[in-house]
């Protein structure tokens, strides 16, 4: 049986004549096939007095053209809507206070941009490495590797905090700091030597560190105020077997109490009652602002 192609040739040929007529765009079959970027890791650069370049950079914020595309869990292989030459910059995005539903862009750390050509169908790999931002005030650092420790027991602490040379508890470099806790010796507190001053309102306050701890560790700031002394507690480090890094939000704790003259880190640890002994190993701490 002979099929009638009259109609349906009919019929496409009024469509496309429509289409034409009413100035309909013709789409390019290739025009939605997307580009695509991998990154694996952004690494971070330091210079003299900025520390260590250690550093727990979680996620990459993209942006194309300074139009946001995402923020990707690195590594990451992600889809682009553009072809050709375009500008692409990443700003390095962490756990803030190491909880997973606070990610955000660290403020202290520079962007990464480049000109790059986009091809769809196409992978292209960026190795980005970033900065601390030029503004970027370190007020503290202690990497333990200086002659003396800045961070010293307090009068109901039991324990100090001491150096460690032992290659297997050292973070990076010849020392890191420890202080070990047992029967005898079952409650650790320090606070840093130094008082600083600190902005409050928006301006953002953090404390970084990097810590391997066998119990809870409690850390705060004490507001040296002109009616007194106040501490208060900001954040409870979990144990943890391996070495971990965290970003500190001191912002709230900053704005909390008014007529603050100067503040000051403290640390402090109660060995749990069925622990014979423990070890809280730290290193790296930077308390940084604009």
């Amino acid at each position: 049986m002979k099929m009638n192609l009259r109609k349906p040739l009919l019929i496409l040929f009024i469509s496309v004549s429509v289409c034409l007529l009413a100035g309909c765009k013709l789409v390019s079959p290739t025009e939605n096939i997307p580009s695509y970027i991998h990154i694996d890791k952004i690494n971070l650069n330091t210079t003299t007095g900025q520390g260590s370049n250690s550093n727990k950079i979680t996620d990459a914020w993209v942006y194309v053209d300074d139009q946001l595309v995402g923020a990707f869990e690195l590594p990451a292989t992600f889809p682009v809507l553009s072809s050709g030459t375009h500008n692409v910059t990443i700003k390095a995005g962490i756990k803030v206070n190491g909880i997973a539903a606070t990610r955000a862009i660290y403020p202290f750390y520079s962007t990464y941009s480049a000109k790059l050509k986009l091809v769809p169908d196409s992978i292209i790999t960026i190795h980005p490495t970033i900065t601390y931002n030029s503004y970027t005030v370190f007020s503290w650092m202690e990497d333990f590797e200086g002659g003396g420790i800045s961070l010293e027991k307090t009068i109901y602490s039991d324990t100090s905090i001491d150096k460690t040379s032992d290659p297997t508890k050292v973070f990076e470099g010849t020392y890191s700091g420890i202080v070990h806790l047992d029967a005898a010796h079952d409650f650790f507190q320090c606070e840093t030597i130094d008082a600083f001053t600190l902005p409050t309102g928006d301006s953002p306050v953090f404390l970084e560190m990097n810590y391997k701890t066998t119990e809870v560790v409690k850390v705060g700031l004490v507001a040296n105020t002109l009616a007194g002394v106040q501490k208060m507690d900001v954040l409870f480090l979990n144990k943890t077997d391996t070495w971990n890094k965290i970003y500190i939000n001191l912002n709230t704790a900053v704005n909390t109490t008014p007529y603050v003259t100067n503040f000051q880190v403290f640390l402090d640890v109660q060995k749990s009652t069925d622990a014979t002994s423990a070890e809280l190993l730290f290193d790296d701490f930077k308390l940084v602002h604009n």
